[in-house]
């Protein structure tokens, strides 16, 4: 039997449940973007590739980069909680690595709410708290994948280069105007309440109350801002992670036949993860792979990355997401949090006799 919920975990939505059919909406939609984005994928790389053989060691390989790669993820976000309250880094690491499970797996990145929601059942640190520290880091890496983007594109020829410019300048600076706001609410979280209630709460007044209390909860969360010591530490556990990963990618393209160098795996990386950032269906299908093909777009010819690009990105996905499900699924089994935690979240409740 779990233990019952802390008393801060009050619904996510203005309404108390999403109904079934709200939650087969969602799911269908899911499934619509996966087909379109897999359509777009067609012409450029094979979902599923015809020679599947790599180098021995390539998986292998790329399996033990993903060690620091997770465990540098899943631990920064301590740093950023210790303000909040008392949390064991052991509680924290095992809440981060099955919530990227439920990021990875469930459609829309609606798992960018199962960290705070079993952060909440594990600790007296609230949902609406949590969810500021999971606000800063989104922002954090938006910016640096962008940064990251930028520096590793500099000099590239292609002629599919440009767009892919403009739309990261303009991703970029959403994430500045995000920035922005999230430091405003921290400073002036009274004046950010007073603004909602001026405007939705006027339109909709049960929306706005609602909007109102996160936003009070969240600036809570905005004190788990860095600084010093702290600071320097989440940068340094940052880079280990964007490192790993890019280091990673370089390793496992070689193992596939892929003539590129770190560089380039670092803009493939920096690509994929900007296109990651829109909302995709269930497992993140045909999305990564669009971004994974655009990025090699940049890197190599159209011929390579048919054969070869198609080996390597289906690697890449059975991997990182392999990982992940397994990394996630044995921490909330850990945890002692059933799989209701996060979904019941998004499912109605069961009917009762009257």
């Amino acid at each position: 039997m779990s233990d019952p919920p802390s008393a801060d975990a009050e619904p996510l939505e203005p309404e108390p449940s999403a109904s079934w059919s709200g939650l087969l909406v969602r799911l269908g939609l899911s499934l619509v973007l996966a087909v379109a984005f897999a359509a777009v994928l067609w012409p450029r790389l094979r979902t599923i590739p015809e020679d599947l053989s790599i180098a021995w060691w390539a998986v292998p390989t790329y399996l033990l980069a993903l060690v620091p790669y997770h465990l540098a993820r899943a631990g920064r976000w301590h740093v950023l909680l210790r303000p909040l309250g008392a949390v064991r880094l052991a509680d924290s690491m095992r809440v981060s690595l099955a919530g990227y499970m439920w990021i990875a797996l469930l459609p829309f990145r609606l798992g960018e709410f199962a960290r705070p929601l079993m952060l909440a059942e594990r600790t007296e640190i609230g949902i609406k708290p949590a969810l500021g520290t999971v606000a800063i880091e989104r922002v954090l890496d938006g910016l640096i994948i962008c940064t990251l983007f930028f520096v590793a594109s500099a000099g590239n020829p292609s002629t599919e280069l440009p767009a892919l410019l403009t739309a990261t300048t303009g991703v970029m600076a959403l994430f500045g105007v995000a920035l922005t706001g999230l430091l405003v609410m921290a400073r002036w979280p009274r004046a950010m309440t007073r603004i909602i209630d001026a405007t939705l709460g006027r339109v909709w007044a049960r929306a706005g109350q609602w909007t109102s209390g996160l936003s009070e909860g969240v600036a809570q969360g905005l004190t788990a801002l860095p600084r010093g010591g702290p600071a320097a530490t989440f940068i340094a556990i940052t880079s280990i992670y964007w490192a790993s990963n890019a280091v990673g990618m370089w390793v496992l393209a070689q193992g596939c036949g892929l003539p590129i160098g770190v560089g380039d795996a670092v803009l493939v990386m920096a690509v994929m993860n900007i296109a990651l950032l829109v909302p995709g269906g269930p497992a993140q299908v045909g999305i990564f792979q669009t971004g994974v093909a655009l990025g090699l777009h940049l890197v190599l010819p159209a011929d390579t990355i048919r054969d070869d690009g198609s080996a390597f990105a289906f690697y890449l996905y059975l991997c990182q997401l392999g990982s992940i499900t397994v990394a996630g699924g044995w921490a909330q089994r850990s945890l002692g949090l059933p799989w209701r935690t996060v979904l019941g979240r998004f499912a109605p409740p069961p009917k009762t006799s009257s």
